[in-house]
């Protein structure tokens, strides 16, 4: 416990870092307020490829803090969790969670005030209210299971772990509803000029989280389906009990799980690919800018 105590402080002390050296990079690097009465000029392909750049390594640096986080703290896990499959269950959703933390914690210009949109495209919600079907959907499939879970005998590997496993669900939930505040609420590229570009880029940043937020789900549902369906198959072996349906409740459970897990897969897969041609995408979805 101590350990993990430790470690706890020390990915704490590297964000606090990476947040304050972000902090003062984006203060140095603050673009210039427009002249009154003067006429914007359009930006060049440089400038959008810039900014685009350091918007982007935002998400590259939410990324990286997990990865380094899930490292740390996987060994820990699997030696407080018996369970090694429960233990990188955790450890993953915590390092998720801690990833989109950072990322909402890092420097970003607020939204100015609210004006008259401009045309439709700008009056149009960034996220449309049936994006949030699925992972809300995921969520509660996955709160739903681990609570049956709880009804099940007490050699199942999943009985004890139940509590945990939901609080972390619920963590991350939570942190990716923080980080998708942050993106409709503040600028990811800062620069007057950008301002279509801009919301053409959180737009797709955000239906990017909410696809990744579903991933996750999906695929720590399925994963727990199938260790408790692994954990029935393996009790029913042991106590002969094919005429009792737990080996079939076993059965259903790893089919549905993997058949789930695939599924939050596939959806990571595709987010990934989303992020990583976003630039492209964004510059052919953007309006061109009027300068004149």
């Amino acid at each position: 416990m101590t350990k993990l105590i430790a470690l706890l402080a020390v990915l704490a002390a590297v964000a606090w870092g990476i947040t304050a050296t972000a902090s003062w990079i984006t203060k140095k690097k603050a673009p210039r307020a427009l002249a009154p009465g003067r006429t914007p000029s359009a930006p060049s392909q440089g400038e959008e490829d810039k900014a685009m750049l350091g918007a982007q390594m935002r998400m590259v640096g939410g990324l990286i803090f997990a990865a380094v986080m899930f490292a740390a703290l996987l060994r820990v896990s699997i030696g407080l969790v018996a369970n090694a499959g429960i233990a990188t269950a955790l450890t993953t959703g915590l390092a998720a969670s801690g990833g989109l933390l950072l990322y909402s914690a890092l420097p970003a210009k607020q939204q100015p005030a609210k004006q008259q949109p401009a045309s439709a495209q700008e009056s149009m919600p960034l996220v449309p209210a049936r994006s949030f079907i699925l992972p809300g959907a995921a969520l509660l499939a996955f709160l739903a299971f681990v609570a049956a879970t709880a009804l099940a005998p007490a050699y199942v590997a999943i009985h004890l772990d139940g509590v945990p496993l939901a609080a972390v669900a619920v963590l991350f939930s939570g942190a990716s509803a923080l980080a998708l505040h942050r993106i409709m609420t503040t600028l990811s590229l800062p620069d007057p000029r950008m301002a279509s570009l801009d919301r053409s880029w959180r737009r797709s940043t955000a239906g990017n989280l909410l696809q990744f937020t579903s991933g996750v789900l999906l695929a720590g549902l399925g994963s727990t389906a199938i260790m408790t369906g692994l954990a029935l198959l393996e009790a029913s072996a042991l106590l002969k009990a094919t005429a009792q349906p737990v080996p079939y409740l076993g059965q259903a459970c790893v089919a549905g799980g993997a058949a789930v897990a695939v599924s939050g897969v596939v959806l990571l897969v595709l987010a990934a690919k989303r992020t990583l041609s976003i630039r492209a995408a964004v510059r052919k979805g953007a309006p061109v800018p009027i300068t004149a």
